[in-house]
């Protein structure tokens, strides 16, 4: 057997966006698309119950048609994915519009003990050989590994109809160079953006996916929702904050609405 190509850390993650040739559809006799739209009905249904996968069919707004994410460890799962929709009669008839690879990370700006241990001496003005600070930390650790957990092991919602992708990096202009900047700066930046993000907690989900040196961009992000203007409202309102509106770059945004398996032919107008 061969041996499976995980990240030391994080899960492999994968965007798929195609694009339907209608007029290679359309030549199909009647039977053949019929029995195309059974295949990869079929095909999805498996797929998404698969275990250790993870799948969003999307039926893509304005930039294409029919888009796939996907979460799982291996990185040859992906590979074979990919190869999978290709090779079915619906797949014949697609053209890739855009496609992102990447890992899933814990940020390396996340609050560490230390930060937590100066809020509650600083700002709380705990005792720090008291009990109740004792408890405190404990907590903190608890909260934080949960975080990474959910960071590095991603489980995608299931109770959000609307996905949002982008993909975006920090700037390297002469002035303005996040690389250049030191590390406590970078992260008083980078918590001050998660603020913003934590103020639609419950009516966004965000999963921040690490592409450098695999893809030519930094990062990608996916927005979970219900409701297209609270994707809108967050986006907007971190570009006010320094860490986008000074050191933020992105690229094509992309929209789908989520489908189920027995809803592929209706979402997609085959």
């Amino acid at each position: 057997m061969t041996n499976a190509l995980v990240p030391s850390a994080g899960w492999t993650v994968s965007h798929w966006f195609y694009r339907i040739d209608r007029a290679r559809w359309c030549a199909l006799t009647d039977g053949a698309r019929t029995a195309a739209i059974a295949e990869a009905r079929s095909w999805l249904a498996t797929a998404l119950g698969e275990e250790g996968l993870q799948i969003v069919p999307l039926g893509l707004v304005g930039k294409g048609d029919l888009g796939v994410m996907a979460v799982h460890p291996d990185l040859r799962r992906h590979q074979q994915l990919g190869q999978e929709i290709a090779a079915t009669a619906l797949g014949a008839c697609l053209t890739p519009v855009y496609s992102f690879l990447s890992i899933s990370e814990a940020s390396e700006y996340m609050s560490s003990e230390a930060d937590w241990a100066r809020t509650l001496i600083d700002d709380q003005k705990a005792d720090p050989t008291s009990s109740e600070f004792a408890t405190s930390m404990a907590s903190f650790r608890k909260r934080m590994a949960a975080y990474s957990e959910s960071r590095l092991h991603p489980v995608l919602p299931d109770s959000f109809a609307i996905v949002c992708f982008y993909p975006m990096a920090k700037a390297r202009r002469d002035q303005h160079n996040w690389y250049t900047l030191p590390f406590e700066e970078r992260k008083k930046l980078m918590q001050g953006h998660g603020e913003a993000g934590r103020r639609y907690a419950g009516r966004v989900t965000q999963l921040i996916t690490t592409a450098t040196g695999i893809e030519d961009w930094e990062w990608g992000v996916t927005l979970f929702a219900n409701d297209l203007k609270a994707i809108r409202d967050v986006v907007y309102e971190m570009r006010f904050d320094p860490g986008s509106a000074i050191y933020g770059e992105f690229g094509s945004f992309y929209v789908g609405v989520r489908f189920a398996p027995d809803d592929l032919q209706s979402a997609l107008r085959l």
